[in-house]
């Protein structure tokens, strides 16, 4: 299944770069989400409940913290922006990419 493979690649990318406080993944009506430095799982759970641009098709994301800094502080900082490039050519190795909804979420599109 091939979101699920991306979602623990991209929880892998967090981990491994440090990005994972405060951060909610949403997919298949779950949420993987990290507040208190573990991961918790919500079942039942869709990303149009918390914000109005999730695309509960595939996956969302909503972020505060060091990712929220990713994404919006790429343009000025080398590090954000070599990190946001990473997300970037992940996704686009599975045929999707990302649009910010607002500063603190994303969602993730099939290239069509």
């Amino acid at each position: 299944m091939k979101k699920v493979e991306m979602v623990r690649k991209i929880e892998s990318w967090l981990k491994k770069n440090g990005l994972t406080r405060d951060v909610r993944i949403y997919f298949n009506n779950k949420c993987f989400c990290w507040y208190d430095g573990s991961k918790k799982i919500i079942e039942d759970i869709k990303g149009s409940d918390y914000f109005k641009y999730a695309n509960d098709e595939t996956i969302s994301m909503s972020f505060e913290g060091p990712l929220h800094s990713v994404f919006n502080e790429h343009w000025c900082n080398k590090t954000y922006e070599a990190l946001e490039n990473e997300f970037d050519e992940f996704l686009e190795g599975y045929g999707y990419y990302y649009e910010l909804g607002n500063a603190w979420n994303l969602s993730v599109y099939e290239r069509g």
